[in-house]
């Protein structure tokens, strides 16, 4: 009787284990740099292209800390709802992760499972041009509906495959009214974030289009530089 016993508590103890392994979705991408490259397109259709570097800061219990190259804090964490990312510094509109100084949004919900769907706060990065000297920002906030598309894609970086990636797309929608002459603007966010649970963010990809010449439509595609 006390074998059975044993026995049946070494099963139970190796399920946590397997369970509290599988439900752990921090990065655990901790090398002391990860470097991103970045393409940044203008309504003009000018193309930027830059690096992004993050250098690892600290990890403790369910938090880490990265400082990007611009001398911005990002934090990750997670909690039973999911992986939040938090920004504690405002950068550039439109040289940088779009409106990256929110405070803080989830990036990945749980359950991990295709379909699942949270909601989060932003904002637009849009920029309106009147004429040539006058440039306003947005800065619209809208709501953004997240879903999981799928938890086994696998994609191509730098030649390398890597498997198991979590998808997710994001679409969001607002509008402007400037006043007159022009008439109201309607401005739609889409999204694609591929998710490692080993590596973190993969590659995002964001656009933001308007129905008007003033403000046309930008693209930022962000992907991780890996080794062969």
């Amino acid at each position: 009787m006390s074998g059975r016993l044993n026995y049946i508590f070494l099963i139970f103890f190796f399920l946590i284990i397997s369970c509290k392994s599988s439900s752990d979705f921090l990065s655990k991408n901790n090398e002391e740099n990860v470097f991103y490259e970045v393409i940044f397109q203008d309504k003009e259709k000018r193309k930027k292209i830059y690096r992004q570097s993050y250098s690892f800061l600290s990890q403790t219990g369910n938090s880490l800390s990265k400082i990007k190259n611009n001398g911005e804090i990002v934090l990750f964490s997670q909690d039973k709802n999911g992986v939040t990312k938090s920004n504690f510094k405002s950068n550039t509109l439109g040289m940088d992760e779009p409106n990256n100084n929110s405070v803080s949004r989830v990036i990945l919900a749980f359950p991990v499972k295709k379909g699942t769907k949270w909601i989060t706060e932003d904002k637009t990065s849009l920029q309106m041009k009147l004429g040539y000297d006058r440039v306003y920002n947005t800065n619209l906030k809208f709501k953004a509906e997240n879903i999981i598309e799928k938890t086994d894609d696998i994609i191509s970086i730098n030649g390398r495959k890597i498997e198991d990636c979590i998808k997710i797309t994001s679409y969001g929608k607002t509008s402007f009214n400037p006043g007159p002459p022009l008439a109201n603007i309607q401005i739609e966010i889409k999204t694609v974030t591929w998710y490692s649970k080993d590596l973190g963010i993969l590659r995002y990809k964001r656009e933001e289009k308007s129905d008007s010449e003033t403000m046309g439509t930008i693209f930022y595609d962000k992907t991780m530089i890996l080794d062969h």
